[in-house]
């Protein structure tokens, strides 16, 4: 199945993912707790549903707590890196494109 019309901004309102020039091939959704930390105060979560076509979109399970604080994210081919989030909840949000 195609989906079409998905769009994603940063935070400054530019655009980040237009798919009116692509097909999302697949979304995944999961909820995920950060692991404890290594020494470099980074913390590894394998998700092998990422990969070279992915887009990842993580958030906080409640954007109303105004006290909860979204730690640095980034990603790669199968994994997630958190820096200092360790014990936090995280819905991830993978979209592979064509």
């Amino acid at each position: 199945m195609d989906y079409y019309g998905a769009r994603t901004k940063n935070g400054a309102g530019v655009v980040t993912l237009e798919t009116s020039t692509m097909t999302i091939r697949s979304i995944v959704t999961r909820q995920v707790t950060v692991p404890p930390i290594t020494s470099d105060f980074t913390s590894y979560i394998s998700m092998p549903e990422i990969t070279a076509q992915s887009f990842v979109c993580v958030t906080l399970p409640n954007p109303t707590n105004e006290n909860a604080v979204l730690p640095a994210v980034f990603w790669s081919a199968g994994q997630l890196r958190v820096r200092r989030g360790a014990g936090v909840v995280l819905n991830v949000l993978i979209l592979t494109y064509q």
